[in-house]
């Protein structure tokens, strides 16, 4: 029975209203909503820390 609400629910609510209630949680909380959220690219290099642990991996594939 939750699950038919839940389904219900979703399906009529208009997204504008979706995207204004996130917008005024993120401004009670202080946080800058970026509208593009789906857009962002992870870094074209690996950070320092992954090329370390991918080191460290490589030498425990070696070590067994």
């Amino acid at each position: 029975m939750e699950d038919s609400m839940n389904s219900t629910t979703t399906l009529t609510t208009p997204q504008d209203e979706i995207d204004s209630l996130m917008q005024q949680v993120a401004d009670e909380a202080g946080l800058e909503l970026n509208q593009q959220l789906g857009i962002m690219q992870a870094p074209q290099e690996p950070l320092p820390e992954d090329t370390r642990l991918n080191e460290r991996l490589a030498n425990l594939r070696n070590a067994l």
